[in-house]
């Protein structure tokens, strides 16, 4: 039972038992409130005694009052009301809580981390409840640990976004745009939206239980952030980190701005494809290369050329080929004329390496002011830059007769006019990546505009350096090379945007007054010389006059730049410019600067993460953090993107309260979408939640979210999963309240310390010492999986210890203690009453930073050890600590594996149970007999496991144990083999296959990817204790009409593999499916299978048990054990005598003693899987046989070998299987080939190789026999 941090795959697994129980409480609910329906008084009754249970009041301190009893059920509108108003009013989220406060250990840790603000775009979606949910986690962790903390909130104005969402708006409202109301009343209109949206954006933070300090919260527009902007701008600039340049920028046309390429899509195409562009009413056609000639001047030749957009040759001014392009060297130094340019336009045809050869004609038109490669080519030939298109999307005067006409219009337009010249050439169709404008969905025009740009390179290198010193951490490392990759080609950063919502670019044009007329003249706007930098505009005209020696103020006129820095220039400033920089007399900026962590979303690593980064440095000259956490996109259950026009942009408000289906659609109505969209929208939302969303409450959606694999790339979240851990809070509320008022009594007082709960104490049973290890071994588990950021790896300490240890064995086996007053020592009792207040108090400190509000509720409720001395609240009570538990992590080995084995009993026990159809109910249990050798009989008896665990969990009398079977009676019994550690690789193996939609860590090693690569020393016999577990089943079942029932789920699995493979073998099934399903169907299968099997294996044993029968001889594999000894160097004879039974003998010998719980759980299942098929009715089974062979094929196209990068036992267990199978097993992938050869050629331990084909092979087999 050690506990194992699960791999995704298993969390997956998890997930789906989740769903489940969301699924079967939904049916239950439904049911209940039928028969509700039947009694209209009595749900009158009902219902007005919940409001009144159900109606949280305020004590006279302004605390939730929980004075009264606990509510019988669970229900998170009223659990989580109250508590953050109180938390928040008592400072408890504020650094000077700490602050205050004396520490005995010498001056406090700080823990200091800002939020990554949100855009006031509109409410927030799953993805901010990602980010809140891991972040208050790691807030609240380190609060708990007494640390002075402070997590800064705030809202980000998201320049080019929030514009475009209020001329929405304003279109939709009003009918106008911008420009008719101008930029001050537009500017109005924005703050407007901001109060209303940032607003509700806090009360979505703190319904998320965010532990905000909200007298920090900052808003980038805020006139303190507002002075960092201006004040980084100088600064830069005076460093000469900033100038001005006329480029290729990113042009939106509908937006008419510049936009960064994080607001650029890359839209691929694979060929022609029509697309909507905003302005056009007919879709353009894209993906589509046309072919045309110019002629050569004084000559009658031709050069062709080919191109994706036509009509930007109006503005070609150069002509490349390869230098070493046979077809063209003669041309290369001559002129092309252009068709349609008045006057004669001569192109130049130059030779540049850039030219593929291969692609197109293999001569390429150059447009240097329309395209990136194309403006390179032209500085390096020194070509005219001329614009044939403007702002507007409108072709300019450069392009003679076309124009004024729309650039796609102009595009056919040109196509015409060649064919008429007889220069058109033809068209193919061509993949291509179309950029778009993320925000309006135009296509981005690259064009030349003179803008304001930081130089990067030099800042870039800074922040390389901080990583690779290891000043800088990022998690998970594999994006370390991200940061390098991105850091090392940096290019210089355009920070200008034409817009009017944003941070004014200080900067004045120079005007100057004309000696001879009088007016004033503009200098040229591209020249940086012609504009002047200042932190306000006096500061401005002191710089121009003094550049012009000008004593006159009449003389000289400024233009504040229209144009506003792009939104990331601001967010690079946040880590200090809410901490009041550059005011260095503002106690917070020497208080909480630098900070500690930053959390944010893998997307944006260089957007926003790089640019902090190089910010700091520069400007402050420390890191503003030390380490970076990115976590994975939170995509639909489909694994979708998020977004608003799609329809399955959640809120969290209504996960957390729910929402009915009409209620989910009325809030798109209110949204901005236009027709199109909304009608998309409305569609998706009925199909993915046709009842609307339950409520889960928003501990269940934290817990949720954090549970998932958050270091991959991306998380496919299903809101059934949230669903099922609101009903782990359900249990969790149920085994609290059990615990409060049955176990302990309402007037319980603990003991003021645990320092009696001591593994000397004779008071102490097994099963006492086994839960307090467990106990320790969460808390363990959790201080490392926030320690390194691996927050499954704490979520999963948690739910195991709650559900599977605590409340599913604790809990039970606690009650004959505490209920009953007969044969009860009070002694006992008061100690067990301890280890569940412990296992309580414990427990809700370290579920506290993932499920806030239940935890304090149940917390509260508990009666404290030093109700003086203590803390207020649960959110600054001491986080459980690894020191704390260390005299619990010792656990005696003998003890701690009868414990594996008495309840791995229990699991089969209830695992037969529910494959029989056997009903346990009252006193009648049926009988149990055990045999194994007198080393593990002891050990069952030495902790009293049996009486405490296997009578009382597995609802059994155990009436005879023996070292051999024939000292016994088995009559009217069913038989199967138990290992210590069946419980623990059931849950290991509580998934197979990797979690749809999601990835592996970003550079970090999976657990199959651990096996180690060394020599035979790491294939050692991994020994463990078994037995055979007898259950007598006479009298308890009818044998006949379960083998029936058995029979007839046979066949309906059989039915259900059947549609699967057929589906499966489909043509182009590999190809049109997408991989998410397909694994999904792989892993239905492979369950099917699972049951299959098992169902085949109880209609076996039910047999035996009918008059006159007996059970069907299994095959013996004392052939397999000599063999997989002989691969793994050593002998049966050697191996423990615990391992009672042959198979368990196999299957030890094939694991791998230094590998993960979860590949020796593949293992273990492999073997019984192949023993499976060397019975008759195994080699029977079509399915069984495929299956098999189509694992195999599996697992080697992952490695050389089955299992690890060696060869194994297991290997040569499969290839004992195939050969004994015969022609009905074929292997038919190359990798299964070259694994066959290897095995063939293994050198067994006695020096003879296994064979050289398959008839030594089978001699090699018969003389092991």
């Amino acid at each position: 039972m050690e506990g194992i941090e699960k791999t995704p795959a298993q969390l997956k697994k998890e997930a789906k038992k989740l769903e489940k129980l969301a699924k079967f409480q939904a049916k239950q609910e439904k049911l209940a409130g039928q028969k509700l329906d039947k009694s209209k008084p009595k749900q009158s009754k009902v219902a007005t005694k919940a409001a009144v249970i159900h109606e949280p009041t305020l004590d006279k301190d302004g605390k939730k009052d929980v004075s009264g009893k606990m509510p019988e059920s669970y229900s998170p509108g009223y659990v989580e009301s109250l508590w953050y108003n109180w938390w928040e009013t008592s400072g408890f989220f504020s650094p000077e809580y700490w602050a205050s406060k004396e520490c005995s250990e010498g001056p406090r840790k700080k823990f200091v981390m800002v939020i990554p603000p949100p855009n006031v775009t509109g409410n927030l979606h799953l993805g901010h409840a990602l980010t809140n949910a891991i972040e208050d986690a790691v807030i609240r962790w380190h609060r708990m640990r007494g640390e002075i903390t402070l997590w800064v909130p705030g809202c980000d104005h998201a320049g080019i976004a929030t514009q475009v969402v209020v001329e929405k708006k304003l279109w939709r409202e009003r009918q106008l745009t911008r420009h008719d109301i101008g930029r001050e009343a537009f500017i109005e209109e924005v703050w407007k939206w901001k109060n209303e949206k940032g607003g509700n954006i806090y009360a979505q933070l703190r319904a998320l239980g965010s532990s905000c300090d909200w007298t920090r919260a900052s808003f980038t527009m805020d006139p303190k952030l507002s002075r960092a902007v201006t004040e980084a701008f100088v600064r830069m600039h005076e460093g000469n980190l900033i100038y001005r340049k006329e480029r290729l920028v990113n042009w939106c046309c509908t937006l008419q701005s510049a936009i960064s390429d994080i607001e650029v899509d890359k839209v691929e195409l694979t060929g022609r494809t029509s697309l909507n562009v905003p302005g056009y009413a007919k879709p353009v056609v894209f993906g589509v290369l046309t072919s045309f000639a110019y002629p050569i001047a004084d000559s009658n030749e031709e050069l062709v050329v080919a191109t994706t957009r036509l009509e930007t040759m109006l503005g070609d001014t150069g002509i490349a080929v390869h230098p070493d392009d046979p077809r063209y060297k003669h041309l290369i130094g001559k002129f092309a004329v252009h068709p349609f340019a008045v006057p004669e336009r001569r192109i130049p045809i130059v030779a540049d390496t850039f030219v593929d050869r291969e692609f197109g004609t293999g001569a390429v038109k150059l447009t240097p002011a329309h395209d990136p490669t194309d403006y390179e080519a032209g500085l390096r030939h020194n070509l005219p830059f001329l614009t044939c298109i403007d702002e507007t999307g409108l072709m300019t005067k450069v392009a003679g007769q076309f124009a004024g006409m729309k650039r796609f219009d102009a595009r056919l337009a040109v196509r015409k006019a060649l064919e008429e010249r007889g220069l058109y050439r033809g068209c193919v169709d061509n993949p291509m990546v179309v950029p778009v404008c993320s925000r309006t969905k135009d296509i981005i025009e690259p064009l030349l505009k003179p803008q304001w740009y930081v130089k990067c390179a030099e800042l870039a290198s800074r922040a390389v350096e901080e990583v690779e010193s290891g000043r800088l951490k990022i998690t998970p490392p594999g994006y370390m090379n991200t940061w390098y990759a991105w850091l090392r080609d940096c290019r210089d950063w355009c920070i200008s945007r034409q817009l009017w919502w944003g941070h004014r670019i200080p900067a004045y044009l120079i005007s100057l007054k004309s000696k001879e007329s009088g007016e004033f003249q503009k200098l040229d706007e591209s020249d940086e010389n012609s504009w002047v930098i200042g932190r306000d505009e006096a500061e401005a005209l002191s710089a121009a006059k003094t550049r012009f020696n000008i004593t006159n103020d009449s003389d000289i006129r400024l233009n504040q730049d229209e144009d506003v820095l792009d939104t990331w220039f601001s967010s690079a400033l946040f880590p200090f410019s809410v901490f009041g920089w550059p005011d260095d007399t503002d106690p917070d900026l020497s208080l909480y600067y630098p900070g500690n962590f930053l959390e944010t979303g893998h997307d944006i690593l260089f957007f926003w993460v790089a640019r902090m980064v190089m910010a700091g440095l520069y400007l402050t000259g420390k890191l503003p953090f030390n380490q970076v956490y990115l976590h994975a996109m939170v995509r639909d259950a489909h694994g979708k993107k998020m977004s608003k026009s799609l329809g399955n942009a959640i809120d969290p408000v209504d996960v957390i309260h729910g929402i009915s289906l009409p209620d989910l659609q009325e809030k798109l109505k209110h949204g901005n979408l236009d027709a199109s969209e909304l009608k998309r929208a409305t569609a998706a939302q009925a199909k993915d939640f046709p009842k609307g969303i339950p409520e889960c409450g928003t501990d269940a959606l934290r817990f949720a979210l954090v549970s998932y694999p958050t270091r991959g790339r991306s998380i496919n979240l299903n809101i059934l999963r949230v669903q099922g851990y609101r009903f782990f809070c359900n249990k969790l509320w149920n085994a609290a309240r059990y615990a409060m008022y049955h176990c302990l009594g309402e007037e319980y007082k603990p003991p003021t310390s645990t320092s009696s709960l001591t593994f000397n104490n004779a008071l102490l049973s097994g099963t006492d010492r086994w839960i307090l290890g467990r106990l320790a071994h969460a808390v363990v588990e959790c201080d490392a999986g926030f320690s390194t950021y691996h927050f499954p790896q704490a979520t999963t300490a948690c739910y195991n210890f709650w559900l599977y240890e605590f409340c599913d064995v604790y809990l039970e086996y606690s009650k004959p203690f505490v209920k009953s007053t007969q044969d009860v020592d009070p002694q006992r009792a008061e100690i067990v009453r301890h280890i569940v207040y412990t296992c309580v108090d414990f427990g809700l400190r370290l579920l506290h930073p993932f499920m806030p509000f239940v935890t304090e509720e149940l917390f509260q409720r508990l009666p404290r050890r030093n109700p003086a001395a203590d803390q207020p609240a649960l959110c600054v009570t001491a986080y459980p600590s690894s020191e704390e538990v260390a005299k619990w992590m010792e656990v005696e080995s003998s003890e701690s594996i009868g414990f594996q084995l008495a309840f791995s009993l229990v699991h089969r026990l209830r695992s037969l149970y529910a494959n029989y159809n056997l009903r346990v109910t009252g006193g009648d249990f049926p009988e149990v007999v055990l045999i194994a050798p007198s080393t593990t009989l002891d050990i069952l008896h030495k902790g009293n496991f049996l009486d405490d665990l296997v009578v009382t969990l597995g609802k059994c009398k155990v009436v005879d144990m023996a070292t051999d079977k024939n000292q016994v009676n088995t009559h009217g019994c069913i038989m199967t083999t138990v290992n210590a550690l069946d419980a623990r690789v059931d849950e290991a193996t509580s998934g197979a296959e990797q979690a749809e939609g999601e990835l592996e860590e970003v550079g970090e090693a999976t657990q199959e990817q651990k096996i180690p690569d060394t020599d035979d020393a790491s294939q050692q016999p991994f020994s463990s204790v078994t037995c055979q577990l007898y259950l007598r089943l006479v009298g308890h079942i009818d044998a006949v009409v379960e083998i029936e029932r058995a029979q007839q789920r046979v066949a309906q699995i059989q039915k259900s593999i059947s549609t699967l493979e057929e589906t499966r073998s489909k043509p182009q099934y590999a190809e049109k499916v997408p991989q998410a399903k397909q694994a999904l169907d792989a892993q239905k299968l492979h369950t099917l299978q699972v049951e299959l099997s098992a169902f085949q294996d109880a209609i076996e044993s039910l047999n035996s048990l009918l008059p006159g029968g007996t059970a069907k001889s299994h095959p013996t594999i004392n052939s397999l054990l000599k063999l997989a000894c002989l691969a793994n160097k050593t002998t049966p004879e050697s191996l423990s005598p615990e391992l009672f039974d042959l198979q368990a003998q196999l299957e030890a010998v094939c694991l791998y003693d230094r590998s993960s719980p979860a590949t020796n759980a593949k293992v273990k299942e492999f073997i019984a899987l192949s023993i499976a098929l060397l019975n008759p009715n195994g080699r029977k089974n079509d399915v069984a046989r495929n299956f098999w062979r189509d694992y195999c094929h599996s697992r080697l196209e992952k490695g050389k070998f089955l299992f690890g990068r060696i060869l194994g036992p297991a290997d040569l267990v499969a290839v004992y299987v195939a050969h004994h199978l015969g022609n009905s097993v074929k292997f038919t992938t190359n990798a299964s080939h070259l694994w066959l050869k290897n095995c063939h050629q293994y050198t067994l331990a006695n020096g003879q190789k296994v064979c050289g084909d398959s008839v030594k092979f089978r001699r090699t087999l018969s003389r092991l026999k």
